[in-house]
């Protein structure tokens, strides 16, 4: 690692892009961790960027919608969530989104040998998803900064773990058992709606679905 002083919103997010998340928009890094201030975000993202820790790409993405608390979420014993209804919404907000440019970062490899994790470059098709996953990560950040740590990401995760479908992201307990399943909602339709119902609900998972 390079010598600098890293203050801790510099190692949350440098941590974050190597364990929880594939990548950061430079936009919701100012708006969650830099009180709006883009200009500073930007600076301090492209002294990573010059030192090695992360790199910068110019992606086409699609704006998200506010993420402000779960469309959906369930425990054991819990009715079953209304999968129609759950599909419409999540449908629903994401009309009228064009594809615009985005600024993201990723980690790179010397940051994730020093953290752990996985490096891997933005794939054009997983971008917006990608982007969304972190919104909600963001959003742990600012209002359940003691969850923040239980937060494992995909990369993290296995199918042997979960069953057939593989959330997100999921947050875990003291015995390092998931807890919660965490899930992007995409413009999902019904029956992807009860398939990751399901897959949680034969292993018990309680889960969220953004």
């Amino acid at each position: 690692m390079p010598r600098l002083l890293f203050s801790p919103r510099d190692l949350l997010v440098l941590r974050g892009l190597s364990l929880q998340v594939r990548l950061l928009g430079q936009r919701q890094l100012a708006d969650s961790l830099w009180h709006g201030d883009i200009a500073n975000a930007r600076r301090r993202l492209r002294r990573f960027a010059d030192l090695g820790l992360v790199e910068r790409h110019v992606v086409l993405a699609r704006p998200l919608p506010e993420l402000l608390s779960p469309v959906a979420q369930w425990r054991p014993g819990q009715p079953e969530p209304d999968a129609g209804q759950v599909a419409f919404e999540l449908q629903r907000r994401w009309k009228y989104r064009a594809l615009r440019s985005t600024v993201v970062y990723v980690p790179t490899k010397a940051i994730v040998e020093h953290f752990g994790g996985h490096a891997k470059r933005p794939l054009a098709t997983q971008v917006s998803h990608d982007l969304g996953v972190a919104a909600i990560w963001l959003w742990y950040c600012q209002n359940r900064p003691d969850h923040v740590a239980t937060w494992r990401g995909e990369d993290m995760l296995t199918n042997n773990e979960h069953g057939q479908s593989v959330p997100d992201a999921v947050l875990v307990g003291r015995d390092e058992r998931p807890a919660v399943w965490i899930e992007f909602g995409g413009d999902y339709a019904k029956d992807r709606v009860s398939a990751f119902h399901d897959s949680a609900a034969s292993l018990a998972a309680s889960y969220q679905i953004w």
